[in-house]
């Protein structure tokens, strides 16, 4: 009997801390503007396995919680660029960012001057 509880143990053990490796937390950095570019990369970034989310817009860190057996970074990174933003390392095409509102573009350097913001963070040569 008392083995039987050992063995039970170890299960229950096991089982929770394989539970505990699938969960990711990060931080990327997403280029965006204002409350409206939070909102939109907030909501791309909130895809099936994805737990939680939050932009800074100060710091253009997102900071992530997600399921690695449900999701990976890549596909939140791909989901990014899909909504227009660019992400360090993964550059959203033209046609994509085309798509956002004109108030929020964030490559133009007059829109990031008035935000108070110097050069686009997410060029091409950051990659």
């Amino acid at each position: 009997m008392k083995q039987l509880r050992y063995i039970l143990f170890f299960l229950a053990m096991s089982t929770a801390m394989s539970a505990q490796n699938k969960i990711t937390s990060t931080s990327i950095e997403v280029d965006g503007l204002c409350g409206m570019c939070k909102e939109r990369i907030e909501n791309a970034a909130y895809i099936l396995g994805v737990k939680q989310v939050n932009w800074d817009k100060e710091t253009h860190q997102l900071d992530l919680v997600f399921r690695n057996d449900k999701v990976s970074k890549e596909k939140i990174i791909a989901s990014l660029n899909e909504a227009g933003h660019d992400v360090k390392g993964s550059i959203a095409s033209d046609e994509q960012y085309a798509n956002i509102h004109g108030c929020c573009r964030y490559r133009e350097g007059e829109l990031r001057a008035k935000h108070g913001l110097g050069d686009a963070l997410c060029t091409e040569e950051k990659k």
